[in-house]
């Protein structure tokens, strides 16, 4: 489900038969409460972004997951720490976080769009490669 989900999200659109993106992420959560890319995704996209005062409650949750999270794969470590960079509104190091992810893993389709999306938007241009 999570696939579907960075699918909706990078190509912008909601899948209905699914149940679009609150649909997709309810399915992918009854599916496995404890997924912890999914956790991480969701959470990242949530506090990217919008007003932080408005993302308080997204933030600590955040942070909490970050302290708890103890048996994470080296690319869920790597897309949390990203993550938490953006929940920090540090774009510039999320950007080399999601670059970072992509030189391990080339075929991961959301650092590939975040990376390309954060080079856009900070001006980094010559970083689109």
């Amino acid at each position: 489900m999570l696939d579907a989900l960075i699918n909706q999200c990078i190509y912008s659109y909601s899948d209905e038969q699914l149940g679009g993106w609150e649909g997709t992420t309810r399915k992918m959560f009854q599916a496995d409460p404890d997924f912890a890319m999914g956790t991480i995704f969701i959470l990242g996209l949530e506090c990217f972004g919008v007003n932080p005062e408005k993302t308080a409650g997204q933030r600590r949750k955040l942070i909490d997951f970050s302290k708890k999270s103890k048996n994470l794969t080296n690319l869920e470590r790597m897309h949390l720490k990203a993550a938490n960079l953006l929940s920090t509104e540090d774009i510039y190091g999320a950007m080399v976080a999601f670059e970072n992810i992509l030189a391990q893993y080339p075929l991961d389709a959301y650092a590939l769009h975040i990376a390309y999306f954060l080079a856009l938007t900070t001006g980094h241009t010559a970083r689109l490669r």
